[in-house]
């Protein structure tokens, strides 16, 4: 059996050869003369020694084309080069220039798909960054919209006394009505121009108290027989309620809030606001 070159330990090792190994580092090293000259080894040096030549070559080839890109300019272009190389090269064929013409033409017709070629790249990019931009601005005109439309015309027909279960449906005739427009820098939801282009609240306020609504605006429900309560919000006083009756608060509701005050004097039991103005006094319901 042959001797191992490295070993752990020495047993099962004839003593004979003990003597042929040395210690080191906690291992037993067997001692060779002329290893160098051994066949596996020759070839290990040789294939060492050709991988460092290849090494050398590889970097000596990777020098030589840094020094050769080095001086090259930014928007170098392979294909551009090869052109006029080959230019060249018919040039060198043709010293009395008898095909001058063509090849004015050959470089002329490449030159133009160059920039052909440069300029559909630069609308593409162009291209791809309005459609992310415009892909922006839908979203956000959507917000808008959604904030000053849709939110807008639920808070005013809550507010005119529309009902629950029809609000959605009331919301859904009219929003296809509204646009928005710019005042004073800022953005709010109008009516369009046919329709009378008033704000919002006006709007509906005054449809409300239209023949049109009477179906959607819920019947007045109220604390007390006599219906100064009825219909009334948080907080709210009504000025055309018995209880309540006051002149001067209905003029200054007629110039804050007209809709307002037509509501307050249905639910105090006059017909329509201008019955309730003329009026000398409340109604007095038992």
């Amino acid at each position: 059996m042959p001797l191992k070159t490295i070993l752990e330990k020495l047993d099962g090792v004839d003593d004979a050869f003990h003597t042929m190994y040395e210690e080191k580092d906690g291992k037993f090293i067997l001692q060779l003369e002329g290893i160098d000259d051994h066949p596996a080894v020759i070839a290990l040096k040789n294939g060492h020694t050709n991988s460092k030549r290849e090494r050398d070559e590889a970097r000596r080839k990777l020098t030589d084309a840094e020094k050769k890109l080095k001086g090259l300019p930014e928007d170098f272009d392979a294909a551009e080069w090869e052109r006029l190389k080959t230019e060249d090269e018919a040039r060198q064929a043709d010293p009395e220039g008898k095909d001058v013409r063509k090849q004015v033409e050959t470089a002329v017709a490449a030159k133009e798909r160059q920039m052909t070629t440069r300029h559909e790249a630069a609308l593409r990019a162009k291209d791809e960054v309005i459609a992310e931009k415009d892909q922006t601005i839908s979203g956000l005109t959507g917000d808008l919209r959604t904030t000053l439309v849709g939110d807008g015309l639920t808070k005013e027909l809550v507010k005119a006394g529309v009902k629950p279960t029809l609000l959605k449906a009331a919301q859904r005739m009219f929003e296809g009505d509204v646009e928005i427009v710019e005042e004073d820098g800022k953005r709010i939801a109008r009516m369009k121009t046919d329709l009378g282009g008033d704000e919002l609240g006006k709007f509906i306020g005054n449809w409300a108290q239209s023949d049109e609504a009477k179906d959607f605006i819920a019947a007045p429900t109220g604390a007390d027989e006599r219906g100064g309560g009825r219909n009334l919000r948080l907080g709210e006083t009504n000025p055309y309620a018995k209880d309540t009756w006051n002149i001067t608060q209905q003029g200054a509701l007629l110039k804050s809030d007209r809709a307002k005050a037509e509501r307050l004097a249905k639910t105090a039991g006059f017909k329509d606001l201008a019955h309730a103005n003329s009026s000398m006094g409340p109604i007095d319901k038992k």
